[in-house]
């Protein structure tokens, strides 16, 4: 540790060789300025001093390029900094090892305790915990929908990023009782197209509910959501899969040319629906293998157990049968 003191930001300046870069736009980078402005900067971040040509001296930033910028766009006139004396090489050693041990706090640990704030805290609201962590309320809403997951694996698979939060957050709207059925397609399918999905699901369920009807699963129904962009733009420019579409379909007028080019903006056009027809079966074909497996190791895990029981029952019974002749 070097010299820790307060310095102006505008005497700061970054450097020019970063690991990181900053995305102004994230929610967790949004958070962080929020949580600034309202609760200050706690801590302190590494600067070594230069000097210019003619004498003139600046601090390099050398670890909390987030935090620097975040007090910036937060309005704050001065940052604490750690002022230490690095060499080119020793700098950059200094970057990596600052990264390399980070340790993230993994999203269900989160949850767990804003949950544990709110419990110990019966009268605050989730707004007032959004203000006083520097979160807004939607954040808020959201890791603490993450109780909702039904499953430990699910959990797990959520805190190793296999499951992203946008899925995460989608799949623990569904009923407990269906979420094991959607966790494959959490883990596969980007949030453009789970996110629709398990929406369509939720609305079903709503309207089979308000009118009565059991609301089990239903087989195959196709999910509206948009293309990527790039692939708007690349069939926009240079006209491919539209004509094709219209050609094997048997589209010969505008208005079916252009309800044909509307669903497959969509995901919606026969072959679209196909693709997710066939990824359906191949989610339901591994759903039932896995289960399979399942019941197999279970049947066998039973049988030697079974075995190992017969086993003892005899070899207790021949032990008895020598005893009783011993005795006789």
């Amino acid at each position: 540790m070097g010299e820790l003191k307060k310095v102006k930001l505008s005497d700061i300046r970054e450097n020019d060789v970063a690991l990181r870069t900053v995305n102004r736009e994230s929610e967790e980078y949004q958070g962080l300025v929020e949580s600034i402005r309202s609760k200050g900067f706690i801590g302190a971040i590494s600067v070594r001093e230069r000097f210019e040509e003619d004498g003139t001296s600046y601090y390099e930033l050398i670890d909390g390029l987030h935090r620097f910028n975040a007090s910036k766009d937060a309005g704050r006139a001065d940052i604490n900094v750690d002022v230490v004396d690095l060499n080119e090489d020793q700098v950059l050693e200094a970057q990596i090892m600052a990264n390399i041990h980070k340790i993230e706090t993994k999203p269900i640990e989160y949850t767990r305790q804003l949950k544990r704030i709110l419990t110990r805290n019966p009268l605050m609201t989730e707004s007032e915990l959004a203000v006083k962590l520097g979160k807004s309320q939607s954040w808020i809403s959201g890791r603490l929908s993450l109780n909702k997951l039904a499953s430990e694996q699910a959990r797990e698979l959520v805190d190793e990023g296999k499951i992203g939060l946008s899925n995460a957050y989608a799949l623990a709207k569904l009923p407990p009782e269906e979420q094991a059925d959607w966790l494959d397609r959490a883990v596969t399918l980007p949030p453009d197209e789970f996110i629709p999905q398990t929406t369509e699901r939720l609305k079903q369920i709503r309207e089979d509910r308000k009118a009565g009807r059991d609301s089990s699963p239903a087989e195959f129904v196709a999910t509206a959501h948009l293309q990527k962009l790039v692939a708007l733009k690349d069939e926009y420019s240079t006209p491919q899969i539209g004509p094709s579409l219209c050609q094997r379909n048997g589209v010969t007028t505008a208005a079916g040319g252009f309800a044909m080019g509307v669903a497959w903006a969509l995901h919606m056009d026969p072959d679209s629906v196909e693709i997710q027809r066939e990824k359906d079966a191949e989610r339901v074909a591994q759903r039932e293998e896995k289960k399979r497996q399942v019941a197999a190791v279970r049947a066998s895990k039973k049988a030697d157990k079974l075995a190992k029981e017969l086993d003892e029952a005899t070899s207790k019974a021949a032990e008895a049968q020598a005893a009783a002749v011993s005795v006789s």
